[in-house]
């Protein structure tokens, strides 16, 4: 199955990859009971407005202090960096591959997840990018949409025994899986 998220901030911006074609549904961004279409209405923002300035939330140089968990979670690979290798490894449980390309968001599928955790968690990303064009950059990821964390940190010590670059909803002391926010509640 094809799926794919549209509307006016891209055509097509979010598109579900597979080797072989099949059925393409297309899921709105502006869901309501009352109006259900195939996109996005004509006047659905391209990009984020904010309605009120807010002094206090002005732009710095400097990243909120919370980044240093960002830092922490991605402290593995500060030396060696991530290899294609190393990605791959990651699928072994993931449900997903999420990549942004010049703010385009594509997905490759590997299995279906808990409800609609996956979609939710992939609608997410395409309200960063309408949130901050331009200001993702490109990357791709493996997202596994469980709860319990995966990625062992026994498992992986020692010089070479860089650990698969895995996201997902939790993680804990004895693991080394990175946080990544649950949006899923969107769709339950």
């Amino acid at each position: 199955m094809r799926l794919i998220f549209s509307g006016h901030f891209s055509e097509k911006s979010l598109q579900f990859l597979r080797s072989r074609p099949e059925k393409t549904l297309y899921f709105p961004l502006d869901c309501s009971a009352r109006n259900q279409v195939d996109s996005c209405p004509r006047n659905y923002s391209t990009t984020h407005k904010p309605t009120t300035h807010n002094p206090s939330r002005s732009l710095t140089k400097t990243c909120p202090d919370y980044f240093r968990w960002i830092h922490e979670d991605l402290r593995h690979w500060r030396e060696t960096g991530i290899t294609r290798e190393t990605v791959e490894s990651a699928r072994r449980t993931a449900h997903f591959r999420l990549v942004i390309l010049n703010g385009r968001v594509y997905v490759n599928k590997y299995r279906k997840s808990i409800e609609t955790r996956d979609l939710f968690t992939m609608w997410g990303i395409v309200q960063l990018l309408r949130r901050y064009p331009g200001r993702l950059p490109d990357l791709e990821l493996m997202f596994d949409c469980d709860d319990l964390p995966v990625i062992r940190s026994t498992d992986h010590q020692g010089p070479n025994a860089g650990p698969p670059p895995l996201f997902r909803y939790c993680s804990d002391v004895w693991s080394l899986d990175i946080v990544f926010p649950d949006w899923s509640f969107w769709g339950w």
